[in-house]
Protein backbone atom coordinates (compact mmCIF):
# COMPACT_ATOMS: atom_id res chain seq x y z
CA UNK A 1 0.00 0.00 0.00
CA UNK A 2 3.02 2.55 0.69
CA UNK A 3 4.14 2.27 -3.11
CA UNK A 4 0.93 3.13 -3.96
CA UNK A 5 1.43 6.19 -2.06
CA UNK A 6 4.31 6.58 -4.83
CA UNK A 7 2.88 5.77 -7.85
CA UNK A 8 0.47 8.38 -8.62
CA UNK A 9 2.36 11.33 -7.40
CA UNK A 10 4.73 10.29 -10.05
CA UNK A 11 2.47 9.24 -12.88
CA UNK A 12 1.00 13.10 -12.12
CA UNK A 13 4.81 14.27 -12.48
CA UNK A 14 5.23 12.43 -15.78
CA UNK A 15 1.99 13.73 -17.22
CA UNK A 16 3.40 17.19 -16.38
CA UNK A 17 6.69 16.28 -17.77
CA UNK A 18 5.23 15.24 -20.95
CA UNK A 19 2.91 18.03 -21.22
CA UNK A 20 5.45 20.39 -20.81
CA UNK A 21 8.22 19.03 -23.45
CA UNK A 22 4.78 18.56 -25.90
CA UNK A 23 4.33 22.73 -25.28
CA UNK A 24 8.36 23.25 -26.19
CA UNK A 25 8.23 21.40 -28.97
CA UNK A 26 4.62 23.25 -30.23
CA UNK A 27 6.49 26.56 -29.50
CA UNK A 28 9.61 24.83 -31.56
CA UNK A 29 7.88 23.95 -34.31
CA UNK A 30 5.93 27.39 -34.51
CA UNK A 31 8.60 29.39 -34.47
CA UNK A 32 10.49 27.91 -37.11
CA UNK A 33 7.53 28.12 -39.42
CA UNK A 34 7.21 31.60 -39.03
CA UNK A 35 10.51 32.18 -39.47
CA UNK A 36 10.52 29.93 -42.71
CA UNK A 37 7.22 32.32 -43.54
CA UNK A 38 8.72 35.62 -43.49
CA UNK A 39 11.66 34.20 -46.39
CA UNK A 40 8.80 33.51 -48.29
CA UNK A 41 6.91 36.62 -48.10
CA UNK A 42 10.35 38.25 -48.48
CA UNK A 43 11.29 36.71 -51.63
CA UNK A 44 7.59 36.90 -53.07
CA UNK A 45 7.90 40.46 -52.51
CA UNK A 46 10.91 40.50 -54.25
CA UNK A 47 9.62 38.85 -57.11
CA UNK A 48 6.23 40.58 -57.58
CA UNK A 49 8.57 44.17 -57.62
CA UNK A 50 10.61 43.00 -60.52
CA UNK A 51 8.32 40.75 -62.67
CA UNK A 52 5.33 43.51 -62.46
CA UNK A 53 7.78 46.69 -63.30
CA UNK A 54 8.98 44.46 -66.41
CA UNK A 55 5.30 43.34 -67.02
CA UNK A 56 4.25 46.75 -67.40
CA UNK A 57 6.89 47.96 -69.44
CA UNK A 58 6.48 45.17 -71.98
CA UNK A 59 2.75 45.51 -71.61
CA UNK A 60 2.65 48.79 -72.75
CA UNK A 61 5.15 48.04 -75.96
CA UNK A 62 3.04 45.46 -76.78
CA UNK A 63 -0.15 47.41 -76.70
CA UNK A 64 1.39 50.37 -78.89
CA UNK A 65 3.13 47.98 -80.85
CA UNK A 66 -0.35 46.44 -82.07
CA UNK A 67 -1.61 49.81 -83.31
CA UNK A 68 -1.87 50.80 -86.98
CA UNK A 69 0.26 54.27 -85.92
CA UNK A 70 1.91 53.19 -82.96
CA UNK A 71 6.22 53.39 -83.45
CA UNK A 72 8.52 52.40 -80.23
CA UNK A 73 11.36 54.56 -79.42
CA UNK A 74 14.06 54.87 -77.59
CA UNK A 75 16.02 57.95 -76.17
CA UNK A 76 16.32 60.43 -73.69
CA UNK A 77 13.51 62.29 -71.84
CA UNK A 78 14.56 65.09 -69.26
CA UNK A 79 18.08 63.89 -68.68
CA UNK A 80 17.16 60.06 -68.09
CA UNK A 81 16.69 57.39 -70.50
CA UNK A 82 12.98 56.16 -71.73
CA UNK A 83 10.99 54.84 -73.72
CA UNK A 84 8.45 56.45 -76.24
CA UNK A 85 5.67 54.91 -77.31
CA UNK A 86 4.19 57.58 -79.99
CA UNK A 87 0.18 56.85 -81.20
CA UNK A 88 -0.32 59.46 -83.53
CA UNK A 89 -0.30 62.78 -82.12
CA UNK A 90 0.13 61.27 -78.31
CA UNK A 91 3.26 59.82 -76.04
CA UNK A 92 3.64 57.53 -73.51
CA UNK A 93 6.76 57.82 -72.15
CA UNK A 94 8.28 55.16 -69.15
CA UNK A 95 11.73 56.27 -67.80
CA UNK A 96 13.03 56.25 -63.91
CA UNK A 97 12.75 59.39 -61.80
CA UNK A 98 13.84 59.68 -58.26
CA UNK A 99 13.50 56.33 -57.96
CA UNK A 100 10.43 55.52 -59.39
CA UNK A 101 9.33 54.04 -62.70
CA UNK A 102 7.34 57.11 -64.36
CA UNK A 103 4.73 56.75 -66.94
CA UNK A 104 3.66 60.11 -68.58
CA UNK A 105 1.14 60.34 -71.50
CA UNK A 106 0.24 63.24 -73.00
CA UNK A 107 0.07 65.17 -76.02
CA UNK A 108 3.40 65.63 -78.52
CA UNK A 109 5.18 68.90 -78.37
CA UNK A 110 3.11 69.30 -74.68
CA UNK A 111 6.16 70.71 -72.84
CA UNK A 112 6.19 68.69 -69.79
CA UNK A 113 9.06 67.43 -67.91
CA UNK A 114 9.67 63.94 -66.27
CA UNK A 115 8.28 65.47 -62.75
CA UNK A 116 4.86 65.36 -64.51
CA UNK A 117 4.76 61.83 -64.87
CA UNK A 118 2.73 59.60 -62.43
CA UNK A 119 5.28 56.72 -60.55
CA UNK A 120 4.29 53.69 -60.67
CA UNK A 121 6.54 51.11 -58.78
CA UNK A 122 9.89 51.84 -57.51
CA UNK A 123 12.85 51.17 -59.40
CA UNK A 124 16.46 51.93 -58.95
CA UNK A 125 17.12 51.73 -62.82
CA UNK A 126 15.52 51.28 -66.53
CA UNK A 127 18.06 50.88 -69.57
CA UNK A 128 16.56 49.96 -73.29
CA UNK A 129 19.32 48.72 -75.75
CA UNK A 130 17.98 47.60 -79.25
CA UNK A 131 20.01 45.15 -81.17
CA UNK A 132 18.50 44.24 -84.87
CA UNK A 133 14.74 44.91 -83.81
CA UNK A 134 15.45 43.37 -80.79
CA UNK A 135 14.47 45.51 -78.01
CA UNK A 136 16.04 44.04 -74.35
CA UNK A 137 14.72 46.30 -71.48
CA UNK A 138 17.09 45.79 -68.02
CA UNK A 139 15.49 46.94 -64.81
CA UNK A 140 17.58 47.52 -61.34
CA UNK A 141 15.82 46.98 -58.34
CA UNK A 142 17.47 46.89 -55.11
CA UNK A 143 21.03 46.22 -56.63
CA UNK A 144 19.89 43.03 -58.93
CA UNK A 145 19.46 43.29 -62.72
CA UNK A 146 16.29 41.86 -64.36
CA UNK A 147 16.15 41.82 -68.21
CA UNK A 148 13.71 40.68 -70.59
CA UNK A 149 13.52 41.24 -74.33
CA UNK A 150 10.70 41.50 -77.20
CA UNK A 151 10.70 42.57 -80.80
CA UNK A 152 7.82 44.81 -81.57
CA UNK A 153 5.67 44.70 -84.57
CA UNK A 154 5.98 48.30 -85.16
CA UNK A 155 10.07 47.77 -84.77
CA UNK A 156 12.21 50.02 -82.44
CA UNK A 157 14.15 53.38 -83.71
CA UNK A 158 16.68 55.00 -81.31
CA UNK A 159 16.45 58.29 -81.15
CA UNK A 160 18.64 61.21 -79.31
CA UNK A 161 15.72 62.93 -77.17
CA UNK A 162 12.35 62.41 -77.01
CA UNK A 163 10.28 65.20 -75.88
CA UNK A 164 6.57 65.47 -74.58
Amino acid sequence: MNGAKWVSPLRGALVAALCALFFLLAMGVTLMGSSVYRGVVAASDENYGQRTALSYVVNQVRRCADLEDGQVLVGRFDGTEALALSEGDYVTLLYVYDGQLCTLYTQSGSGLTAADGDAVLPVDALSFTVSDGLLTITLTQDGSQYATSLMPRCGVDVTGEVAA
